[in-house]
């Protein structure tokens, strides 16, 4: 692998010097992570992305933060198992990959999930489909993650074009936190899972190494209509997998240098794009590699610079198994490879300022090249079959780049007002096509002595279209149009916060958009932009947590999005969830219970529809007091429900499917050791 003419010799001399001067500036004092009670959140109350406002509470639109505990807590596997659980967000799987959406946007098909996610500050972000993964692909182990804070609202004018909707940003454990350790998971359909981290203080600086693999045998599973007369049929090896991730950290005072690689090769016996069906050929492979390195500077008692340089590499890699026994070619069985290598490097200076009394400015610049796109498409040994040709079906290049300009002002209006003012100027130029956007965002938060805090934000953002959107077109799958448009959001959103007593918290948002020229696909599963869309909602949630450690987490949501022609699909108008921590009465065991209730679904363009299911998980973990060693068990879709998740329309041997039924009951046993 190599970044234009850097090569992996020249990161790591980069990465060498960069340490060697970080180790030699002053230190700064550093903040640790927050503890996960509400009365340690409004003692402390940080959120570590600094383009925001440090206070949740003076940020104009509702934050979640999920912590440690809390992942240890339910069990959950992987980000969209916490994710889920949040009200607005819901989380469908193919069996190929699973999609992340939020507030009734969360198309079949669609790789897009238009929030910006980011680990420990920096987006994962790739440049080809400009996916955020959110199953096993996700490039970090969840058992490094410290806490997942996520601001709703639209936020391009401080974080561009992809936070439509909001960020997550996923904050990483402290060396110093994680010390040794050893994580074990083993599960249904042979799942298993080992962590080996260290961590600790060298020279007085914050280091943490850790090494994770993972892999999959997969589960049998009966799907409908794969041979095509609609009879049913058992696939055997359904997410069967492999990978493993590599994360390293060193973390000053006032500086950060991180390095992420991560793959997972994922086998697809579902047929997908109609090929081989059961064929465990059939595999789909991503591949991670981020750099970071940022630095903070105290320019002087008003004014702090902060510095971020980053290097990202995605790589994908797909191998299709077909059936060509009724051509003149002599293999019946053509391996089609489909793969997509997207590079780049970027460079970010924000200041802030608070010399004004009562304000925090914030003025930021950032460079981003984007200096490999590049997407092929071959059947192995045979060039393009369709055409007849020795060349690729499709070998598309490409470069892009973006500038970045933003400004934020906060401004502290007596006592118990801020107001917030946010613009943010981006320009994006693809080989001599350039479009410029201009993101305004308008939010004011005003906390009253007895009926609680009130939060208004309007904002604007924009979304480019991918590159595989606008140029991937092979003659089996002419998927991509030239002449697609970026497309743009505006929203309004009203949030109410009351705390009863610092360890209860009522939320309330109510939110409305529209997006103009929204990326979708037609019935044939071209790109194009949409009709206007439109969507309102409410999410209503509750917090409380006791003193015997009991918590209790539970809300209702309503949406509904639209375009002029019909209701969206996989789009539920009503979601109940509920995250009930509890201890058994034996000595050490918690036991934490979940439940989400998802309305009726449309699928197949509002042709089909899927019916509501109730998804139960409970998890028990005993943690004995002075022992160096937990261990848990996950019991998932506890009541072993039957349901599917709608997908994007597929021609299965002449029949359109257009659900994937997802597993019943699954346990996975989960124990850690302290060193």
């Amino acid at each position: 692998m190599t970044f234009g003419n850097i090569r992996p010799g020249h990161i790591l001399s980069f990465a060498l010097l960069s340490v060697g001067f970080a180790l030699g500036t002053p230190a700064w004092g550093a903040i640790d992570a927050i503890d996960n009670s509400l009365e340690d959140l409004l003692k402390v109350r940080i959120v570590s992305t600094p383009k925001f406002a440090e206070n949740p509470d003076q940020i104009p639109s509702v934050v979640s933060i999920l912590t440690a505990d809390d992942i240890r807590l339910y069990g959950w596997r992987t980000l969209g198992d916490a994710l889920r659980s949040l009200q607005g967000f819901t989380v469908t799987n193919d069996h190929t990959y699973a999609y992340g959406g939020v507030r009734g946007i969360s198309q079949p098909g669609d790789y897009r999930p238009r929030m910006q996610t980011l680990i420990d500050g920096q987006s994962i972000t790739e440049n080809i489909f400009a996916s955020a993964p959110v199953d096993s692909t996700f490039p970090l182990d969840i058992g490094l993650i410290e806490r997942i804070e996520v601001i709703r609202g639209p936020s391009a004018a401080i974080y561009g074009g992809d936070a439509m909707f909001g960020v997550i940003n996923v904050v990483t454990r402290s060396g110093s936190n994680v010390g040794t350790e050893a994580s074990l998971k083993i599960g249904s359909g042979a799942d298993r899972r080992l962590r080996l981290s260290w961590g600790g203080l060298v020279g007085g600086h914050d280091v943490l190494l850790s090494v994770s693999g993972f892999g999959a045998h997969g589960r049998t599973l009966s799907v409908d209509d794969v041979n095509g007369d609609g009879s049913r049929r058992d696939l055997h090896r359904v997410d069967g997998q492999e990978g493993g991730q590599l994360f390293a950290k060193i973390r000053g005072d006032d500086w950060h240098l991180s390095l992420i690689h991560a793959q997972r090769e994922k086998i697809v016996p579902t047929a997908s794009y109609d090929t081989l069906a059961d064929d465990r050929g059939h595999t789909e492979t991503d591949t991670y590699t981020l750099l970071n390195l940022s630095k903070k500077w105290r320019l002087n008692t008003s004014n702090t610079l902060h510095q971020q340089f980053y290097l990202g590499d995605y790589r994908y890699d797909g191998a299709f198994p077909y059936d060509y026994s009724n051509t003149a070619i002599a293999d019946p069985r053509v391996m089609d490879i489909d793969s997509a290598h997207g590079s780049w490097w970027g460079i970010e200076n924000r200041l802030v300022n608070t010399a004004w009394s009562g304000q925090r400015i914030t003025l930021g610049i950032e460079y981003k090249s984007n200096w490999r796109q590049n997407q092929l498409n071959h059947a192995r040994g045979y060039g393009c079959v369709d055409s007849g040709t020795a060349m690729p079906c499709l070998d598309d290049r490409r470069r892009s780049t973006q500038i970045s300009l933003t400004a934020q002002d906060e401004i502290q209006i007596g006592d118990a007002t801020l107001l917030t003012l946010g613009i943010s100027h981006d320009r994006v130029d693809t080989q001599g096509q350039a479009a410029s956007f201009w993101s305004p965002r308008i939010g004011l938060t005003h906390e009253t002595r007895t009926a609680g805090l009130f939060k208004i934000l309007y904002g604007t953002a924009f979304r480019v279209p991918t590159v595989y959107e606008r140029y991937y077109t092979v003659p089996s799958f002419p998927y991509s149009n030239l002449a697609l448009e970026p497309e743009k959001i505006r929203s309004l959103e009203i949030a109410w916060e009351k705390r009863f007593n610092p360890k209860s918290k009522l939320t309330a948002t109510a939110y409305h958009f529209d997006i103009t020229r929204m990326v979708t696909t037609d019935e044939n599963l071209l790109t194009i932009n949409g009709s206007p869309v439109r969507a309102i909602g409410l999410e209503v949630e509750y917090e409380q947590r006791w003193d015997n450690g009991s918590h209790l987490r539970t809300g209702y949501g309503i949406q509904h999005a639209t375009d002029e022609t019909r209701h969206f699909d996989n789009s539920p108008r009503h979601m109940v969830k509920a995250n009930i921590g509890l201890p058994t009465g034996l000595p050490h065991l918690m036991a934490g219970l979940e439940g989400q209730w998802i309305s009726r679904r449309s699928a197949d363009m509002g042709n089909q529809s899927l019916p509501p299911y109730l998804l139960t998980n409970l998890n028990l973990r005993y943690a004995p007091s002075g022992e160096r060693w937990d261990v848990a068990l996950g019991l998932y879709n506890l009541f072993d429900r039957r349901y599917a998740d709608p997908v994007s329309s597929d021609q299965i041997m002449g029949v359109r499917r257009w659900q994937m039924p997802q597993f019943g009951r699954t346990v996975m046993l989960h124990t850690t050791l302290h060193f």
